[in-house]
């Protein structure tokens, strides 16, 4: 025992130094940190090696599961159906740019065209190169593409941070980024192409350009340029690239790039602003900021509070506030230190994403401060926390003050990813793709059942039907088959009607199927969020049971805007051919724990 303790001891002293509080700050100069799974009873170097090298293959499969589930998700729903903005943003593009008989200056302008408030180019280049290499538009491989963006702010993240430590060591510290970067925070965005490709992308453009911009040499330089360029017309927010790269430079004293860095920005957001048109139904920035002043601040703590999800508005605001004064207090420490310089991309980074928490504050507050709720800024949010936390274990070399930072954002990471709310957002995202679904077969069935998800829905229908007569884009062959339910045998006996059960359903009969889709019930006004639902169908002599599919999709952004679905609903498909002959009244039956209900819904279905 005392030969195990006497070769332990030193291990002990290098995962938890204990050397006076003076020694560790003057040793702490050196970016290299002790290893925090050193080999507890290594005897050689080639145990330490091997040792090491295990600790790396273990932290790398902790950080790969957060990724392997996101990509998961991403590609059992990446379907290959246009949704809200990708109609006129990339089936429209499409259409006028290939069939337009336009000049190449026309296509040109096109090309840079306005589209709301933003300049995507880097979406309609995306599309393009699509639709040139395999002749139409699939939403499939544009969503995926769109996804990539994350694995570039992976490799930017391992580039430009602890680029002293050791792997082991590096990936570790990763931790919290990689549990609160793979969220499904942002989930609206994660397999809606366009926004995807848009709001995706304009993190790691800008990300690339101040990391450059940190680099010393001219290719550097003209790296830096050209991504902040490019991240300005994938998104607005990208031009506040320039604004954090300036003050980037300022702080290296870099006087000459600074001058060209300026002429590049005014150009750019010159050529931004050319032509450009303030959208009609966007709040005013001077009354949101002057006149409702308390709203906007409210609304920017909500914004960057909401790492930890809607419907906890007084917590998200509390958790903003806290999160700007850590990343103020990080800044101050790190200017007062005289150390900032080390750590410019880092800086610049989170410079970005609160420039774009302002921006944001100034033109949506005015819609309300529910609006901060909106899962298109997730990317935004998460990604705040994941360079603070980053920032943070730079900051603070003290091992034992470091490893407890470590197990801080650890533990808000995981309490997040774990949360209810994560899990919920997964589900929203396969509820959409099986709204989708149901739009194919509604088409395939019988092209005059068309249902398509945007606020304008016979607008919708225009772009999609020049589209498809085009061959721009072809429906999935997806039928009623593949989304019916099976039946199981239901005891009659339960189907007592119940008198607090309100029910909207609208019947489409097409071949053996009967649909119900986008029907509403609820119980007392009201419907929980665990309560399942099935359709009984009940004959004379028949009793069969159908199990719903509950809808996840209620949008912040549907209730400001008041469109049709503000709330959730169920969808059903009943296959005719498992039933016996007879005439069947269809029940509704809501189950929440010991509570169920049965209503009749006054549908009748024959077989």
């Amino acid at each position: 025992m005392a030969t195990l303790t006497a070769k332990a001891t030193p291990i002990f002293r290098r995962l938890f130094p204990v050397e006076k509080h003076q020694k560790q700050e003057a040793r702490s100069t050196n970016l290299s940190s002790p290893t925090w799974f050193a080999p507890m009873l290594a005897s050689s170097s080639e145990t330490s090696q091997r040792t090491s090298a295990i600790q790396s293959v273990f932290l790398g499969i902790l950080i790969a599961i957060p990724i392997f589930i996101y990509y998961k998700t991403i590609f059992e729903n990446a379907y290959n159906f246009p949704y809200e903005d990708d109609f006129n943003s990339a089936l429209s593009f499409i259409s006028e740019y290939a069939f337009g008989k336009l000049t190449f200056g026309d296509r040109l302008k096109l090309i840079f065209s306005q589209y709301n408030e933003h300049r995507i180019v880097f979406d309609r280049l995306v599309f393009l190169a699509d639709y040139g290499l395999f002749g139409e538009l699939n939403f499939s491989h544009l969503i995926i593409v769109g996804n990539v963006s994350l694995l570039l702010i992976c490799v930017l993240f391992l580039k430009a941070s602890f680029r002293q430590f050791s792997i082991s060591q590096k990936l570790l510290y990763l931790v919290p980024a990689a549990y609160s970067l793979f969220l499904f925070q942002y989930w609206e965005l994660s397999t809606w192409s366009m926004a995807a490709l848009q709001n995706l992308y304009v993190i790691p453009f800008a990300m690339l350009s101040l990391y450059s911009l940190s680099k010393p040499g001219r290719n550097a330089f003209i790296a830096a340029c050209g991504a902040a360029v490019l991240a300005t017309f994938t998104s607005g927010n990208g031009m506040f690239t320039f604004f954090a790269g300036a003050a980037l430079l300022v702080l290296t004293q870099s006087y000459r790039k600074l001058v060209l860095w300026l002429a590049i920005t005014a150009a750019t957001i010159a050529l931004y602003f050319w032509g450009y048109i303030r959208p009609p139904y966007h709040p005013d920035i001077a009354d949101s900021l002057i006149n409702h002043t308390g709203r906007a601040i409210s609304y920017f703590f909500t914004l960057t509070g909401m790492l930890l999800g809607p419907g906890r508005q007084k917590l998200s605001m509390l958790f903003g506030a806290l999160s700007l004064l850590v990343s103020v207090g990080l800044l101050g420490y790190l200017w007062y230190t005289k150390r900032i310089i080390e750590h410019l991309p880092l800086v610049g980074w989170l410079v970005f994403l609160y420039l774009t928490c302002l921006s944001l504050m100034a033109t949506r507050s005015g819609m309300g401060i529910g609006q901060a709720a909106t899962p298109r800024y997730g990317i935004v949010v998460v990604m705040l926390f994941a360079t603070q936390s980053v920032l943070a274990l730079e900051t603070f070399r003290h091992h034992y003050l470091r490893l407890g930072v470590l197990a801080g954002y650890v533990g808000v990471a995981l309490f997040v990813y774990l949360s209810a709310i994560n899990q919920e957002n997964r589900k929203r995202i396969e509820d959409r793709t099986r709204n989708l679904k149901f739009s194919s077969a509604f088409y395939n069935a019988n092209p005059a059942n068309l249902f398509l998800h945007w606020a304008n829905p016979a607008i919708a229908n225009t772009i999609f039907t020049d589209a498809r007569q085009k061959g721009i884009f072809q429906v999935p062959a997806i039928t009623f088959e593949d989304l019916k339910s099976m039946p199981e045998p239901f005891d009659p006996a339960q189907l007592l009607p119940s008198h607090n059960v309100t029910v909207n359903a609208q019947p489409y009969e097409t071949g053996d199927f009967l649909i119900l889709y986008r029907a509403w019930a609820q119980i007392d006004g009201s419907l929980a969020r665990n309560t399942s639902i099935q359709v009984i169908a009940r004959s004379a002599t028949d009793c069969y049971a159908f199990t719903a599919q509950k809808h996840a999709w209620e949008d912040p952004d549907d209730h400001i805007l008041n469109r049709k679905y503000t709330q959730p609903g169920f969808s059903c498909v009943l296959d005719k051919k498992y039933l016996k002959p007879g005439q069947y009244t269809l029940w509704i039956y809501l189950r929440n724990g010991a509570e169920k209900v049965y209503q009749p819904m006054n549908i009748i279905l024959t077989k």
